[in-house]
């Protein structure tokens, strides 16, 4: 069955969310699904898309209630006789609901990427009422979802994110560049996370954890911090482009740095795009968010072999079976960390086995092509 599908992702940010409904656009195309992204211009979404060659519409205005918007969607929908609507960003929902709210045949879809508060009002039953199905990669979230937005438990599916895991493979060649360049040693344990410096990712517990690192065992390691303060979605000549809150954090963090001398120790690297470089450089992953639904991240460095330690908090207990495929720690309790850590430190061969089953779980439960088949399942109304 030949399907055309318009998805839609308006952020103006470039983080996980984004990158993962992008690469589910660029997937669901070479499955066969005629894609067209929604997108604004000059985003990096609308870079990403064209650098794979999906076309992107802009609309005229991202207002939520724009009708001028509507009229536009309701014709393109004619025009490109588009079977279904994918919402990815969620402001996007608005919009898209409102184009089929007469419209019986379109299907509207929409994934959550994080935590939600309650949405029961009027207005969004009106919204919702038009969306035929809602996927999230978290089981304990779409229990609570009925409760939280104005959408029947039997509209609300489980949708594993997908990962193509042999895609994922250390390139002993970008190892050695990138600890290179950090000063790292052939022979020192690297220890890394991949997080936006937000006081929420917990950027701050994981370095403060390395005071608590026994003195015989810190000579012996790095941490290196990869990731940026959470930007803004508008700015002005000369403006920060981050959030003030992150930017602030960003200097709390450096100046907790600083204070201890710990500059050789513990690496800003900043944003970095090349996941698997700096992936293949790590040693152990640590995720220190103190509450994430479920991370893309996290799944990246278990496709790498990786031993993760995370805080014993929303998804990490779905992804990480403690003393298995990784370690859990209390959450923002920098010593727990620590030890947690320090345990991989000491032993080389516990850094692999559980890097290899937590390889193993990733092939198991987050196959793209499985993610694939079921979203194309939704879409054609067989499941």
């Amino acid at each position: 069955m030949n399907l055309t599908c318009l998805h839609f992702c308006t952020s103006e940010a470039w983080g996980g969310l984004e990158l993962y409904a992008s690469t589910l656009m660029v997937e669901l195309n070479n499955a066969g699904c005629s894609v067209v992204g929604v997108c604004r211009k000059k985003s990096k979404v609308e870079s990403f898309l064209h650098s794979h060659n999906i076309e992107t519409i802009s609309l005229p205005s991202y207002s939520p209630a724009s009708l001028k918007s509507v009229r536009f969607l309701q014709s393109l929908i004619q025009q490109r006789d588009v079977n279904v609507l994918h919402v990815h960003y969620h402001k996007d929902v608005w919009l898209a609901s409102l184009a089929v709210r007469k419209d019986p045949v379109r299907k509207l879809f929409l994934s959550i990427y994080m935590g939600v508060p309650r949405k029961n009002d009027l207005l969004h039953r009106f919204i919702y009422h038009r969306v035929d199905g809602v996927f999230t990669s978290s089981q304990e979230l779409n229990s609570r979802l009925p409760d939280l937005y104005p959408i029947p438990a039997s509209k609300v599916h489980f949708l594993p994110y997908g990962r193509y895991v042999d895609h994922y493979a250390r390139d002993e060649s970008k190892r050695a560049i990138v600890r290179a360049l950090y000063g790292v040693q052939p022979e020192e344990v690297l220890v890394g996370t991949m997080v936006r410096i937000d006081p929420g990712k917990g950027a701050m517990d994981f370095a403060r954890s390395f005071s608590y690192i026994e003195k015989s065992l810190q000579s012996n390691i790095k941490y290196v911090i990869v990731g940026e303060p959470t930007r803004k979605a508008h700015t002005k000549p000369n403006e920060s482009p981050f959030e003030l809150h992150c930017e602030a954090y960003l200097q709390e963090l450096e100046g907790y740095i600083a204070a201890e001398q710990f500059g050789e120790k513990i690496l800003l690297a900043g944003f970095q795009d090349d996941v698997i470089g700096y992936l293949s450089a790590m040693d152990v992953f640590v995720f220190p968010s103190r509450d994430e639904l479920y991370s893309l991240v996290v799944l990246d460095a278990m496709c790498m072999g990786l031993p993760v330690v995370a805080a014993q908090a929303g998804g990490n207990l779905q992804q990480i079976e403690n003393g298995k495929n990784g370690l859990l720690y209390e959450v923002a309790d920098s010593k727990d960390l620590a030890e947690k850590i320090s345990q991989y430190v000491r032993s080389l061969e516990l850094r692999k086995r559980h890097g290899k089953v937590a390889r193993a779980f990733v092939e198991k439960t987050h196959d793209m092509r499985k993610t694939i088949d079921r979203l194309m399942e939704y879409y054609s109304g067989t499941n």
